[in-house]
């Protein structure tokens, strides 16, 4: 009489579901965050270009997946060897097979793919470092994977399977821990976000000075000056303090703007957000700074000059 294949329960449907799907997220989390590491400690010439917001916080979401998910995924992992060990059947039901073989199918579609990508851009001529490091990075996910589903399907014991699996937490954990160094402790990543915000609010002030001048031919004596109900100007003020930010005239066409940082943007990829491509140069240290701005009257005054019909 033929053995009957064993049936799925919610149970395993649930273990199983749950094991691949935070494999999913732990692998994609774990590939963009090499990623980063790699776009920041191998710069390409193209990022010398600053865009809005700051490089390194793109490096939180993966830091926090893999934080949560991927223990889910090796709590899970453990617990389904556990289960094939004490009833070897369960390797047999349904949604177990079908699931392993399409993880299987997706690394290998990763590995290929990959493959041909590094030999294209080789024949093109174009391989850089930071090329080769991020195909290494996908193959050695990819192969991690398929290695590690394959050699489960294959069953009998595996000696060095025990070494690979430590060597896999390992490695994740440490790119986790090393965030922390990279990018900084929680608080600094506050302060970076506050001074951002500063950076922000002063070139939002500087392009109203450089609108008012336009007006009115002549730079404002206070700050409050600039506010406007009809077209909703409102002075920003420090957010962490509600301080207004300090405004001196230098000149008939020259002012500067002062606050007060608590961090240097010195080594960071980092603009605000408001004025993304504003005039000057916004680098600062901690404590206060001051921008020194000079309007050019030449520039300006054609920049508002009205058309000839």
């Amino acid at each position: 009489m033929a053995k009957s294949k064993p049936k799925s329960t919610p149970r395993d449907f649930f273990l199983n579901l749950l094991s691949i799907v935070a494999l999913y997220f732990s692998a994609t989390s774990f590939g963009f965050l090499v990623f980063q590491y790699v776009n920041i400690f191998v710069p390409d010439v193209l990022d010398a270009v600053k865009y809005a917001g700051d490089t390194y916080g793109v490096i939180r979401f993966p830091v926090a997946s893999l934080f949560i998910i991927f223990p889910v995924y090796v709590w899970t992992a453990w617990f389904l060897e556990k289960e094939h060990k004490k009833n070897p059947e369960k390797k047999e039901i349904a949604i177990h097979r079908w699931l392993v073989y399409l993880t299987l199918f997706v690394a290998a579609l990763a590995i290929i793919g990959d493959l041909v990508a590094l030999v294209f851009t080789f024949l093109n001529g174009e391989i850089t470092t930071r090329f080769v490091l991020k195909v290494l990075t996908i193959l050695l996910i990819a192969g991690s994977i398929f290695y590690y589903y394959l050699s489960g399907l294959r069953g009998g014991r595996d000696e060095f399977m025990k070494f690979f699996k430590y060597g896999v937490i390992s490695v994740v954990s440490v790119a986790v821990l090393a965030s922390f160094f990279v990018v900084g402790s929680p608080s600094e990543q506050k302060n970076r976000r506050l001074d951002d915000r500063r950076v922000s609010d002063l070139q939002y002030i500087q392009s109203e000075i450089v609108s008012f001048w336009q007006g009115k031919d002549r730079l404002p004596d206070e700050l409050s000056e600039l506010e406007d109900d009809l077209r909703g100007v409102v002075v920003p003020t420090d957010p962490e303090t509600g301080e207004g930010y300090v405004y001196n005239i230098l000149g008939d066409e020259s002012f500067e703007l002062c606050a007060t940082f608590s961090t240097d943007s010195e080594g960071r990829t980092s603009e605000a957000f408001y004025y993304p491509y504003g005039s000057g140069n916004w680098d600062h240290g901690t404590g206060r700074v001051c921008f020194e701005r000079t309007i050019d009257p030449d520039f300006y005054e054609d920049a508002v000059k009205p058309i000839a019909l």
